[in-house]
């Protein structure tokens, strides 16, 4: 009857990598209750490894479990535990004894006796004898280590010491400087769920010569052989010091609340409040020692958990709850913490929601927290698991983390994140709670869509195509909420591309496609309709090629108009003239902007540019209207109508061909980066850099009238107001310096802001900016995305606030965004929004009488919210 393991074990990670946690590693799917061994049998025995053999300085064979291994030099004085010193710089003459068995076998004896010791715990495990004497193995190593793992050698727990790392190389597959140890329950008898047998393997390559007693390296023993009883890894304190920096402060409360603490880096929370089974560890200081011992609450419950004495539950006591989303969904993956007040070090307690069944029945929001001390004022709250992978996978905070409280609900405006209500029980209460996620059921709506990268927008919001991280497009349906992509008749996937365009009736995309199999892609339209490809006309005959992430191709496809009838982007020309290019030499090609008739797949190339040899090496360059030169220019928008057409060259210039007519608006007005387009082709809107050499700055967004030739100024975010102004990680906005708006824009120019996408008329613009992503609305002006989703009370948005607002329906009511270098988008509902009038909330529809509302006289938001931000 053997134990399902897994295939390189659990490990206790390095600093640098991940491990597994929350809850028990194994359950019992008979009884649905963990692996346990049965106490009742007696004292379990431990079983340890001789290690290896080596010579002593006068010749005689000695066993080792950590080896100063021959021809090594350090670059420090190594004092060996017998008082020997070895020089530094100076390569070992032979094999040195670092750390001796008997050495190995105290930190064994240690560690056992630390969860043996637990007085609510009925689990007693001790050294009984070596691996040789049950087994006549007096060295596990890698040439026999499958006589061990695999092999029934009997009841009891079996630890090898795995001296040079080999077993660790050659076996599991592991680097020896990736992991400290591995320990598993290895065999059961599947009728009762009682664990027979367990293994633990030690690295004894990875000490730190510092370490002449085995004292850093004990938490690493105590740590893996909780795992051998069948303990997963917790989250309690141990990122207050192992992932709390500047750059990702962690709490031991709810952000932002006066009775929270905030870390920012190793060496604020005390080193023995670092429960011994959180999945990260220093060996080689003084935390490795301190996660040696049983002394945190965290760690002496979940030991009780699993083999409870028989006054255990009456002694202490309990929460038992649930926790929902804001629609009244059960949610797991969530880490729940109950932290004592008056001694919020020590007496914290943590359970995983979903953690007992491990996603075997679906989403599952219990969770029970044991062991809480009699009378104790505790306040519960809810984290993410920070790092490592979980038996119950880790779930994303979707709201924002916040306190249980008496008068629980999921209404941001009733159930403040800072209400906390403690939770006081007697020796054998059990306190029964409910919690949910803050989110309002009305309003804007903010949901994430993972392994997703959205970038169009059908007319009526309600389909969206994008990429997988991956470049195959998909087709995202809102009111279905399902993705589909293009599959060949093989089940592949047959489209691939780093970008893809829909027009706005989401009848036809215009992709990248290999459509003979010779490994180039090129462009396509894909008919969602009937799932069918045509190809674009490609004049150098899929012979001039670029590659990419995604593969090589000799298109690129950057947008279609709302009907489907043109696509525009780039095909390739041979830099040695001609159309095609020679056999191998596809790369040696330039690009030249295109717009294609899907009716035809026709391709022309848009007017106004010549190509000359460039000033340096053998490239071509592009001559913009016989004055201005790029290295490349590509055609990437294109107005719903057909009628209009931007391009982007590599200085981030800007060109736009109205009704075939070339007009370079970089020299006329400093527009540059990438335009958005209304849908009639009579604006532009783009971001401007104007002056010259030094006195260049950044002077906001305009939109161009393709018709009358005004220029509108739309301006940008304020220095110090809506956008700190940091410059080699110094803040000008504040104190000593004290700078604003004005005087900054003065020196540099206003904040550069990048237009994303657009309605149909410009009344709303998505930009973004360095740091952000920001909204224009048409007598608003900007607003960062912080604001906009703070004021309207958009609490999903405080922990995973969008940097990109890509795509756009025709009415700006429905918006797709996603995280910068994350594979997220997000999809936003905003058909309603709030506005505040005389302190009461009014529900309208978004953007236009939102819109109209605050041009009367009312403020954007929600009257609660007016002063939020993200």
């Amino acid at each position: 009857m053997k134990f399902s393991k897994l295939a390189a074990g659990i490990a206790l990670a390095t600093l640098s990598a991940g491990a597994f946690a929350g809850g028990p590693l194994y359950i019992h799917e008979k009884t649905m209750q963990p692996y346990k061994w049965n106490t009742a049998n007696g004292t379990i025995p431990v079983w340890t490894d001789g290690g290896q053999l080596i010579k002593d300085k006068d010749g005689n064979d000695v066993q080792a479990f950590t080896i100063l291994e021959k021809g090594t030099k350090f670059n420090v004085d190594i004092t060996l535990p017998d008082g020997e010193v070895l020089p530094k710089n100076i390569p070992l003459e032979r094999d040195y004894t670092f750390l001796t068995i008997a050495q190995a076998n105290a930190v064994t004896a240690d560690a056992v006796a630390q969860w043996s010791n637990v007085d609510t715990s009925t689990l007693d495990m001790a050294v009984a004898g070596t691996i040789e004497s049950q087994t006549g193995i007096s060295d596990v190593n890698a040439s026999n280590v499958d006589q061990i793992y695999g092999a029934e050698n009997g009841y009891g727990f079996w630890v090898n010491y795995d001296s040079d790392g080999a077993i660790l190389e050659e076996y599991f597959g592991i680097p020896r400087n990736q992991v400290l140890g591995i320990a598993f329950p290895e065999w059961a008898d599947e009728e009762t769920g009682e664990i027979t047998e367990a293994t633990a393997l030690m690295n004894g390559w990875y000490i730190d010569i510092k370490d002449t007693e085995g004292k850093m390296v004990q938490g690493v023993f105590t740590h893996e052989f909780g795992h051998a009883m069948n303990m997963s890894h917790s989250q309690a304190n141990g990122h207050f010091t192992y992932i709390a920096s500047p750059w990702s402060p962690q709490y031991d409360g709810v952000p932002g609340c006066s009775t929270t603490n905030q870390y920012t880096g190793r060496g604020q929370a005390p080193a023995d409040g670092i429960e011994t089974m959180f999945p990260f560890i220093n060996v080689r200081g003084t935390e490795g020692m301190e996660q040696g011992t049983v002394n945190v609450r965290d760690d002496i419950v979940n030991i009780s958990d699993l083999y409870p004495s028989a006054d255990y539950k009456t002694k202490y006591g309990t929460i038992k709850g649930k926790l929902f989303t804001k629609e009244g969904v059960e949610y797991s993956g969530m880490n729940m913490i109950a932290r004592n007040l008056d001694n919020p070090m020590y007496d914290v307690i943590t359970q995983q929601t979903g953690n007992m069944t491990q996603g075997r029945i679906g989403p599952d929001g219990s969770f029970t927290i044991n062991g809480l001390t009699p009378g104790g004022r505790y306040a519960l709250y809810m984290e993410p698991i920070r790092a490592g992978g979980y038996p119950t996978t880790p779930s994303a905070l979707i709201s924002e983390s916040e306190f249980w409280n008496s008068n629980e609900s999921s209404s941001p405006a009733m159930d403040n994140a800072c209400d906390m209500t403690e939770i006081v029980v007697a020796g054998g209460e059990t306190k029964e709670i409910e919690m949910h996620f803050n989110g309002y059921k009305n309003g804007i709506q903010y949901t994430p869509l993972v392994s997703a990268f959205v970038t169009e927008h059908s007319k009526n919001g309600k389909k969206a195509l994008g990429t997988t991280y991956g470049g195959v497009p998909f087709m995202y349906d809102s009111v279905q909420n399902s993705f589909s992509t293009m599959i060949a008749p093989d089940g592949s996937a047959l489209l691939s591309s780093t970008t893809a365009a829909m027009n706005k009736t989401a009848t036809k995309a215009a992709v990248i496609a290999d459509l003979d199999g010779d490994g180039i892609g090129q462009g396509a339209v894909w008919d969602i309709r009937s799932n069918k490809l045509a190809e674009l006309e490609d004049p150098s005959n899929n012979t001039c090629t670029l590659g990419s992430q995604q593969g090589v191709s000799s298109q690129s496809i950057w947008d279609i108009d709302d009907e489907g009838k043109l696509v525009v982007g780039t095909y390739r020309k041979p830099t040695s003239g001609g159309q095609e290019c020679a056999q191998g030499e596809g790369a040696r090609s330039y690009a030249v902007p295109t717009v294609w008739d899907t009716t035809t797949g026709k391709a022309t190339e848009l007017a106004g540019l010549e190509y000359v040899p460039s000033l340096y090496g053998s490239r071509i360059d592009v001559l913009v209207n016989g004055e201005r030169r790029e290295v490349w220019m590509r055609a990437d928008r294109v107005s719903g109508n057909g009628k209009v057409i931007t391009g982007t060259g590599n200085s981030q210039g800007l060109v736009a061909w109205v009704d075939d007519e070339l007009h370079d608006i970089n020299s006329k007005f400093g527009a540059r980066d990438i335009a958005v387009i209304s849908q009639d082709g009579e604006k532009i809107a783009f971001n401007t850099l104007v002056g010259e050499g030094r006195n260049r700055k950044y002077d906001g967004i305009k939109v161009w009238n393709t018709q009358t030739d005004e220029l509108e100024a739309l301006g940008s975010m304020r220095w110090c107001d809506d956008i700190p102004y940091i410059q080699r990680f110094v803040n000008y906005c504040e104190a000593p310096y004290n700078l604003d708006h004005e005087y900054i824009s003065s020196v540099v120019g206003v904040p550069s802001m990048i237009p994303l996408d657009a309605n149909e008329d410009l009344s709303l613009i998505t930009a973004r900016y360095n740091g952000g992503s920001a909204i224009y609305m048409d007598g608003l002006g900007w607003m960062t995305a912080a604001e906009f989703f703070g004021r309207q009370g958009v609490v999903e948005a405080k922990n995973l606030l969008t940097d990109n607002w890509f795509a756009m329906s025709a009415n700006g009511s429905e918006m797709m965004a996603n995280l910068a270098g994350a594979a997220i988008s997000i999809e936003i509902n905003a058909n309603k929004a709030f506005v505040c009038k005389d302190s009461v909330n009014q529900e309208l529809s978004f953007p236009k009488q939102v819109m109209a509302a605050v041009k009367n006289g009312a403020e954007f938001g929600r009257c609660e919210h007016l002063d939020d931000t993200y």
